[in-house]
């Protein structure tokens, strides 16, 4: 007896690790769960692959681009005058787009004509053709811009000019490159940008704005 207290527990009160470990039927019902789990996200995953890709296919951005089709003033003392045609292709399209504000056409930087862009909306799955008409307050242009783009010319067989429609009122403005050429209007193009401010990336300050031109659509060329 005096053995037994000295020992401190019995045998029978020592707490058995054994029964703490998992059995192997626990096991493999843990392992049937995961596999059900993974089953369950495979086929979902499954399920939701080909409508991803039919919204991939079928949804897009709008599409925007800019077609000259006539233009005058770049080699003669007159006024200069462009004939814009504004496409927007918003089949596919989510949302409405909508336009408004100025066009300007650009040349090294340099405005060449301004032009006001009347406002229209392109509501989705539909696409519009929008007509604006740039002049400048001027007669011809500076010798120094016609000297570069004669160069441009016989170097590349034709001149590029930028066109920037700015959307202020929408936040957004488009830039296209197009080429000036007589009797070969396409369209061009355009890339969409966001405006952080009132800035239309051309003539930073709003106060040294020209007036906007007046349509005058252009005869013959």
């Amino acid at each position: 007896m005096d053995a037994r207290l000295l020992s401190g527990r019995s045998d029978d009160e020592l707490p058995s690790h054994r029964e703490e470990e998992p059995t192997s039927t626990a096991i493999a019902v843990t392992a049937l769960i995961s596999l059900a789990v993974l089953a369950c996200g495979a086929l979902l995953l499954v399920s939701l692959l080909p409508w991803g890709m039919f919204m991939m296919l079928t949804t897009r951005l709008p599409v925007f681009s800019v077609t000259v089709d006539r233009f005058a003033g770049l080699e003669d003392r007159v006024p200069r005058a462009f004939n814009l045609t504004l496409g927007i292709d918003n089949l596919g399209g989510e949302y409405d787009v909508c336009v408004g504000g100025e066009a300007v056409v650009l040349y090294g930087g340099v405005p060449l004509a301004v032009g006001r862009v009347e406002e229209l909306c392109v509501p989705r799955n539909g696409a519009a053709d929008l007509a604006v008409v740039a002049a400048s307050g001027g007669v011809g242009v500076p010798k120094a811009l016609a000297e570069l783009m004669a160069g441009e010319k016989r170097a590349d067989g034709a001149v590029h000019a930028e066109v920037r429609v700015i959307s202020a009122k929408h936040s957004w403005f488009l830039s296209c490159t197009a080429a000036l050429e007589q009797g070969a209007a396409r369209p061009y193009p355009c890339k969409k940008s966001s405006m952080v401010d009132e800035s239309d990336g051309v003539r930073p300050d709003s106060s040294r704005r020209p007036a906007l031109a007046q349509h005058a659509q252009l005869g013959p060329v």
